[in-house]
């Protein structure tokens, strides 16, 4: 239900800002031992490429659960994102849906007016959401508005340009759709509480130095 979608969504976005803050504090603290935790991060990459190239063996094990938990490397995020969301498995099932719910979207939503609203309040200090109509913001709103149609009883409601934005900071744009359609409505992924996966993942790994400190 709507509902159900709002709960997860407000969820989401209130993990996200509590471990921002915290992160800040750890960040802060990182950087009085900096060739320590370059070898730190190091040796993370190489355990998740490990891990990434044996997904099949890996996926839902303790140790994947653990590494969660510590951290996936900020340019192994996309590939993690998806994997642990069958991104590419429901993408290959619904092979050129994405384009059609993008035309249908520019002539069908009543919701464009107001995500073209909130997009223009999204992350706009973020160098990918800075320019107004640049190549990141015409992307979120194309998954918006096509989300928008694609799931006729959820259509948009306030927060998911948050979540569709960081999507969108680690991968495309099609599999930043199926991945918000896969965590906001899939059973197997979707929000209802702490051990969600994906929730641990992106709560407890989402970047502060990308939003705070990447145009400083």
């Amino acid at each position: 239900t709507l509902m159900k979608i709002k709960q997860k969504i407000n969820f989401l976005i209130k993990s996200i800002f509590f471990v921002l803050f915290l992160q800040i504090i750890i960040h802060q603290i990182s950087l009085f031992f900096p060739v320590q935790q370059k070898q730190v991060e190091i040796e993370r990459v190489q355990k998740w490429l490990k891990m990434l190239k044996n997904w099949s063996k890996y996926r839902n094990s303790d140790r994947m659960i653990k590494r969660v938990y510590k951290g996936v490397p900020l340019q192994l995020r996309g590939q993690a994102w998806a994997l642990l969301l069958d991104v590419e498995k429901v993408k290959s099932d619904n092979a050129g849906k994405y384009e059609r719910m993008k035309e249908q979207a520019q002539l069908y939503s009543p919701e464009i007016k107001q995500i073209d609203l909130d997009i223009n309040r999204t992350f706009r200090e973020h160098i990918m959401f800075m320019d107004r109509f640049g190549v990141k913001q015409q992307s979120l709103f194309h998954v918006l508005s096509a989300y928008s149609v694609y799931n006729t009883e959820v259509s948009y409601c306030q927060g998911m340009s948050q979540i569709a934005a960081i999507l969108l900071m680690f991968m495309n744009e099609e599999d930043a759709f199926w991945a918000l359609s896969q965590l906001l409505t899939n059973q197997k992924h979707a929000m209802h509480g702490e051990s969600s996966s994906f929730i641990l993942l992106l709560a407890k790994n989402f970047n502060v130095d990308l939003i705070f400190f990447l145009n400083g």
